[in-house]
């Protein structure tokens, strides 16, 4: 019964009142904030921020039992509200990683496709020319070409050239296709 009175008693909010309350209570409150929070850290820091709540409203308060309450209150509060906060990153979180997921399958597909097309575009080409551009798409440079198949350096410029301009009429359909994804 004492200690209902004790909460009932008039305060005053200064300085030194205010350092006893945080003693007082700041261990209570971050244990009561971490059974939301499972989260002793950010337990602590809600609590923080409270008693700086506190300290700006600290006029507004007349006892002890209020001081409490809203210490309570704004710890639960502001637990909730972290709580939601964490929920809405995690789905954002989530909803990206799915994104991604999804374009990467995408780009495959069309990376895929265009590969396909600029074979078989390739494949219509007379052999020589055929040869050329499919150690060209190796990554090849042209002396290497040019050893590779016993030709000259110029043979092989010539025919890439002749090439490219076949390879721009076989795949004018597909130009832009190809334009975007290279």
């Amino acid at each position: 019964m004492t200690n209902q009175l004790h909460t009932f008693v008039p305060i005053r909010l200064d300085e030194q009142e205010f350092h006893n309350i945080f003693n007082k209570y700041y261990v209570a409150l971050c244990v009561f904030t971490n059974q939301y929070m499972e989260d002793e850290a950010t337990a602590a820091d809600i609590v923080q921020d409270c008693f700086a709540k506190l300290w700006q409203l600290r006029k507004d308060f007349n006892y002890l039992h209020q001081v409490k309450s809203f210490l309570y209150t704004a710890a639960k509060n502001k637990a909730l509200n972290e709580l939601e906060h964490c929920k809405v990153v995690d789905e954002y979180a989530r909803k990206m990683v799915d994104k991604q997921k999804d374009s990467f399958f995408h780009d495959k597909i069309i990376e895929e496709e265009t590969y396909n097309i600029l074979i078989n575009a390739i494949d219509k080409l007379p052999p020589q020319m055929k040869a050329i551009m499919s150690l060209a798409f190796e990554g090849k440079s042209n002396p290497e070409i040019a050893e590779a198949l016993h030709v000259s350096n110029e043979t092989v410029r010539t025919l890439k050239k002749t090439a490219y301009r076949k390879l721009r009429t076989y795949l004018k359909e597909y130009y832009y296709l190809l334009f975007l994804l290279y």
